[in-house]
């Protein structure tokens, strides 16, 4: 089996409770790397794993032997200057969700993928949730009819120690940079990046001064299909709920938990998850993040098309500067398609 190099730049709590306890863990990698500003940080977080480097500048990085894949932990501030430094330097890079803050930057880093021999994932790991494979397997065969309503839903209380996520300069917005952007992500993949046509949001900010923490938005497909999105920070209640339903003309699906639920001959069937799907939510959370870099390193090798890539980022993007524009403006923006909108991607 090829083995990758891979370094870690940014070694917070995502880095530090789900990358590398993973990778350093994991068949066919080793961390060769952490790079971190604050040095002591890198330090310290390279002897609790056993990482033989520790850096605290980005550019001592490129002189070390053995880095095959650069794993961007950081804000989002700063994960398009990374992005493509990495790229430059004959990297591929997986990079935490959002690929970046703006539309311009996304191209930028979508203009250094195309110039590049490497590849680059955005991690968007709900897609490898168990139960959402599962349901997207369904309605990839058709067994739910034409989909042609998504509502999809997190709604999460505000965690206090990400206080760099309410400011627009760093996260690039609110709840919508998110949280959204993974609901935005799914329902896109649900329809395998069909075309969006418009889109309508309204944005509140309740807890919050300067970005919103309560979107509730709707998608236009050209289609006639459309989606819904609601997202929140501050909405009263006590626990977090993650939710995804789909709509056919032949049935309907959930996840958290899964349910599928199909109208055959006069009545309704409720179909019960089997395998990974039945996990508990946590689970399911863990397990998504194996599956994506199982993914991500299956590209690597040649064994699978990539995913969640730069263009489908871009693309995203687009959608988000759009919701921003309606709630600011009180109304329906039109897209514009483009000539970098992704075609469906297999995960």
């Amino acid at each position: 089996m090829e083995r990758f190099g891979v370094a870690v730049v940014g070694v917070g709590n995502v880095a530090q409770t789900v990358h590398l306890p993973l990778l350093t863990r994991m068949a066919g990698v080793e961390v060769v790397a952490v790079c971190d500003r604050v040095g002591s940080k890198a330090r310290f977080v390279a002897e609790r794993f056993g990482i033989p480097h520790a850096l605290s500048r980005l550019e001592d990085l490129w002189a070390i032997e053995g880095i095959d894949i650069v794993d961007i932990c950081t804000p989002t501030d700063s994960h398009a200057e990374i992005a493509c430094a990495a790229l430059e330097h004959g990297k591929h890079v997986f990079v935490e969700k959002p690929l970046a803050r703006t539309v311009a930057e996304a191209q930028l880093v979508a203009k250094a993928v195309a110039q590049s021999n490497c590849q680059l994932m955005v991690g968007m790991n709900h897609r490898f949730r168990p139960d959402v494979t599962l349901l997207k397997s369904y309605v990839r065969r058709g067994e739910l009819g034409t989909i042609y309503y998504i509502q999809a839903s997190w709604l999460q209380p505000r965690q206090r120690e990400r206080r760099w996520l309410t400011r627009a300069d760093i996260s690039g917005g609110g709840v919508v940079l998110d949280l959204g952007i993974v609901l935005i992500d799914l329902v896109l993949w649900m329809y395998d990046f069909a075309p969006v046509r418009s889109v309508h949001a309204a944005l509140f900010r309740h807890q919050t001064r300067l970005v919103e923490d309560l979107a509730v938005a709707t998608l236009y497909f050209a289609s006639g299909s459309i989606a819904t999105v609601e997202c929140s920070w501050s909405l009263m209640r006590p626990d977090n709920l993650y939710a995804c339903n789909l709509f056919g003309t032949r049935g309907s699906g959930s996840i958290n938990p899964f349910r599928l639920i199909r109208y055959v001959e006069g009545e309704f069937i409720t179909l019960q998850p089997h395998g990974q799907a039945r996990l508990p939510a946590a689970r399911q959370y863990t397990q998504s993040y194996l599956a994506e870099w199982q993914q991500f390193l299956n590209a690597l090798r040649g064994h699978v098309a990539p995913t969640s890539t730069a263009a489908e980022a871009v693309f995203r993007m687009q959608i988000v500067e759009a919701l921003y524009r309606s709630g600011e403006e009180r109304c329906e923006v039109l897209i514009t398609p483009t000539p970098e909108a992704p075609n469906a991607s297999a995960a």
